[in-house]
């Protein structure tokens, strides 16, 4: 076990937080966590703090005093509980996977038992694992404590000492300077501390230095990392406005709040914007627009996959979203992109039968987070269908405003269409670009694309040039949403007309 200097140092928000907990006389704590060596270090400070033993207890260890020698013949539940009765005076004990043994009758008796001589004292028994199902018993005596994911300042100790071990045992240089440590900490920032130096020594040994390419190269492992988790993906900031015709509004409005972002503009008062909402026609450069805010900003950016929040087990999908929006706050500052957000929270705003309530705790959990997180989080959801959304969630103060995306008109298409003949590698000065917008009314931005791919293949099987009159003939063949659906479109400019800005 490493010594406890060369431990990355807690902060001591979460730490006061836990001892306020202790000093509250709960008896039971439990800590959802596979990160032991952060909790058996917070425990440490804590019990330092209030001048009490730490004790531990495995299954293979037993139980002993916190860099003690075990007590003989204490690794079963019931001898480990036998010995913690008898201790005296205060004492913190950390029971580790200890919930797996509380369906046992006798050993959750005791357990219940000792939780009723510990209220009296400075005394709690803490239990932490991966997962913590106590049994209904004991629940209602125990209190949870969120250690949540470690900040940068906690990794940036680990950072550095792990380079210097790199150094020392591996030859490798280290080229970095202070502001370099740090951003290197940042761009770990979201992974547990174990799994962020294993990703850093990964990093590092693969490209046998330590300078300015490895904080790039530490962020796309990052990335990779965090995709396995399935919750919440890391996305390359790869789209800014450059990509995108029109939306001139919301671009202007996005500007100026990108100011309260700022030394300045905070010195000035300016309250750092919270989020938008972006709802409109579909293929009409809703999500793109979304992406686009983090390259605009230079903001991380990061989706949120709402379809995997659902699990079958009672309190697990609130458990998921809760440590997404967590991780979400220790990436900051983050974008964070929820795509289609009616699709999650839909049934949120009927009675609940339909998914026994859980949607509305999810909701619930995430208006909470809304309201409450701290700055350098910017929310931005895009919705097809935000009649389908809950009330509660398009209420005043949710999101910093909700923007509509209508189809592009002419000089927007005609923009749409030098854009997309640019990224297909051709000279849009060949093209009559004014014929094809007023050829192409009621096409989405979506659709003008798909229009030019159509017209490559066709070009290529005619064995031709791509011409203005092939996109012409693509257009004429194709029947556009705003045809095809078009009850639906009134029906969302209808509701957009008076409850939301246009983006245009």
């Amino acid at each position: 076990m490493q010594p406890v200097a060369l431990r990355p140092v807690l902060k001591s928000g979460k730490r006061d937080e836990l001892l306020l907990l202790i000093n509250s006389r709960n008896p039971i704590l439990t800590i959802e966590t596979p990160e032991e060596e952060r909790v058996e270090q917070m425990l440490f400070e804590v019990a330092t703090q209030l001048n009490v033993p730490l004790f531990t207890w495995s299954v293979t260890t037993g139980l002993a005093r916190f860099h003690g020698a075990p007590i003989y013949s204490s690794e079963t539940p019931e001898a480990a509980l036998s010995n913690m009765a008898v201790v005296q005076g205060d004492g913190i004990f950390l029971l580790k996977d200890f919930a797996r043994y509380c369906d046992n009758d006798k050993v959750c008796r005791r357990l219940r038992e000792l939780a009723e001589q510990f209220r009296s004292a400075r005394r709690a028994i803490v239990i932490t694992a991966g997962s913590i199902q106590l049994p209904p018993e004991l629940s209602g005596e125990a209190a949870p404590f969120n250690l949540g994911l470690p900040s940068a300042e906690e990794i940036l100790a680990g950072v550095k000492q792990t380079l210097v071990d790199l150094n020392r045992e591996n030859h490798i240089p280290v080229s970095l300077d202070i502001a370099g440590f740090q951003q290197l900490a940042k761009n770990l920032s979201g992974l547990p501390v174990a799994e962020a130096m294993r990703t850093l020594r990964r990093c590092v040994l693969s490209q046998g230095k330590a300078d300015a390419l490895l904080l790039a190269a530490v962020l796309d492992a990052k990335r990779d990392a965090l995709r396995g988790d399935g919750l919440l993906e890391s996305v390359r900031r790869d789209s800014s406005f450059q990509d995108i015709a029109g939306l001139q509004r919301l671009r202007e409005w996005l500007v100026k709040r990108k100011s309260a972002l700022t030394p300045e503009g905070q010195k000035f008062g300016l309250v750092p914007p919270k989020g938008i909402l972006i709802t409109g026609v579909q293929g009409c450069g809703k999500s793109l627009a979304a992406k686009s805010i983090a390259g605009e900003w230079g903001f991380e950016l990061a989706r949120l996959d709402a379809g995997a929040l659902y699990d079958k087990f009672v309190g697990e999908s609130e458990k998921k979203l809760r440590k997404a929006l967590d991780l979400a706050q220790k990436m900051a500052p983050l974008v964070l992109w929820i795509d289609e957000i009616e699709k999650a929270f839909a049934s949120a705003g009927s009675s609940g039968d339909a998914d026994a309530g859980l949607s509305q705790r999810l909701l619930g959990a995430l208006l909470t987070w809304m309201q409450d997180r701290e700055s350098g989080v910017f929310l931005a959801a895009t919705s097809n269908n935000i009649s389908a959304l809950p009330p509660e969630m398009l209420r005043k103060g949710r999101f910093d405003e909700i923007f509509f995306v209508d189809l592009p008109n002419v000089p927007v298409r005609a923009s749409l269409f030098r854009l997309h003949l640019k990224k297909h590698g051709r000279d849009a000065g060949a093209f009559d670009l004014d014929k094809l917008a007023a050829a192409s009314d009621g096409f989405s931005g979506a659709e003008i694309e798909q229009a030019i791919a159509s017209g490559l293949y066709t070009a290529f099987a005619a064995k031709q040039q791509l011409s203005t009159e092939i996109l012409l003939s693509e257009l004429k063949s194709t029947q556009p949403l705003s045809v095809t659906r078009s009850e639906d479109i009134t029906a969302i400019r209808d509701w957009a007309r008076t409850r939301a800005v246009p983006a245009d």
